[in-house]
């Protein structure tokens, strides 16, 4: 019976909140369509996570899909529904927490936006990465969703016409229902605060509505009297294939650490990450027998999108080509995702890392998959599911551009290879 339903506006938001479940055993499924069927859901999930892939909409759409899952939820008499929002806030934040409460038919929502194991915290309405205001972080300068805004109040203002009310880290719990819709935005250092706050819902039994991170959902399992059951395992395999579609200077710091450290790397020229018939053509089928004969030599490989040489390669391509800059995203995921898929059509036996909310998504449509499982979380912030494809178990690992530091390709690539 399905006791929690969890919806996240992308990829790997889905599976960084789902694993929080998962890694303890409880059976959790993923899924990539915006609409489920109930044939599809095992009689065993206690837990179904929804990927929207509604980030980069506009506020209007991200509603309208949003509410329609809610709805269909509704019907099912889900007892609780999470709103996984980005720790970065990315996205339509208070556009989908306004369509949650209004498919629910409820007036409060309570939001704790803080993952402190992450050092992303919130005093006073304000949200801080690192120790650095949010618009002053790495994410205030993201290519494809910046955030310009720290003030939690004032950037939900800018999505929803709800009331928003701040709940500081020694205020009481709020028990006021308003007339207005109103979404509670709790302060949180610490994981402990999270703790406190989520017992708290559960004894003035508000867990109905809530909205959060991996942060938060770490903190559910025990809340929701969720049951515990046999934890799966990470398999060791030849080699780790690290395609990386994210372009956030964190993961290009992660990067070059591997590769000063024995990775070898291959960089994708513009034209190899946004050509959209360039993996048709005979120079594309010679690169990917290229990568492919590197993988039987190599262990530890990265495929990146980083322009090296000239910074301003991928922009200029773009503008030459008439290329639409709200689809980059999509054909530089899409261009690793041919790559993997042609690397696994013959016969790679490598754990797959996916570095970028969109580009383990551009596989998934490659090989037309729809449901992933996770297993365990390898690191924080970066989670390893098992994919089912041709009959064969695929280990995948995702991470969020912005997660983990710079040792983290490494030290995954420590976990995932047999030893030789």
């Amino acid at each position: 019976m399905v006791k929690l339903l969890i919806i996240a506006d992308d990829f790997t938001g889905a599976l960084d909140t789902g694993i929080q479940f998962a890694k303890r055993g409880i059976d959790t499924q993923i899924f990539t369509g915006r609409r489920i069927q109930k044939e599809d859901i095992t009689d065993s999930a206690q837990v179904v996570v929804v990927d929207t892939e509604t980030r980069p909409l506009s506020g209007g759409q991200a509603y309208q899909i949003v509410k329609e899952v809610v709805e269909d939820a509704v019907k099912v008499c889900v007892p609780t529904i999470l709103k996984k929002t980005d720790s970065a806030l990315r996205g339509n934040v208070g556009a989908e927490l306004e369509a949650v409460m209004d498919a629910a038919g409820e007036k409060s929502m309570y939001f704790i936006p803080a993952f402190p194991d992450m050092n992303r915290v919130t005093r006073s309405g304000i949200h801080y990465i690192d120790g650095e205001l949010l618009e002053d972080s790495a994410f205030g300068m993201d290519p494809f969703e910046p955030v310009d805004c720290s003030y939690i109040p004032k950037l939900l203002s800018r999505q929803t016409g709800c009331r928003i009310e701040k709940v500081g880290i020694n205020d009481e719990f709020p028990k006021t229902v308003f007339e207005d819709s109103t979404i509670y935005v709790f302060d949180a250092e610490k994981k402990e605060h999270i703790i406190q706050r989520t017992e708290e819902l559960k004894e003035y039994q508000k867990t109905r509505l809530i909205a959060g991170c991996a942060g938060l959902a770490e903190c559910l399992p025990t809340v929701l009297n969720l049951e515990e059951g046999e934890r799966r395992t990470v398999q060791k395999q030849k080699g780790l294939y690290v395609a990386c579609g994210s372009l956030n200077p964190i993961t290009k710091e992660q990067i070059e650490y591997a590769f000063a450290r024995g990775f070898s790397r291959l960089n994708l020229s513009p034209r190899q990450k946004l050509e959209e018939n360039y993996y048709e053509k005979e120079e594309g089928r010679e690169f990917l027998e290229n990568i492919r004969r590197i993988c039987l030599r190599e262990t530890r490989l990265i495929t990146d999108t980083f322009d090296l040489e000239d910074d301003r390669a991928t922009l200029s391509y773009v503008r030459e080509h008439n290329i639409p800059e709200t689809s980059v995203r999509y054909r530089i995921s899409s261009s690793h995702g041919r790559i993997v898929k042609y690397l696994l059509e013959h016969g790679m036996e490598y754990t797959i890392m996916m570095t970028g909310g969109d580009t383990l998504m551009g596989l998934m449509k490659v090989m037309n998959c729809t449901q992933l499982y996770p297993v365990c979380e390898i690191e924080k912030g970066a989670v390893l599911s098992l994919l089912i494809w041709n009959g064969r178990e695929i280990q995948v690992i995702s991470k969020s551009g912005g997660f983990g530091g710079k040792e983290i390709i490494t030290r995954i690539a420590e976990k995932v290879i047999e030893r030789q």
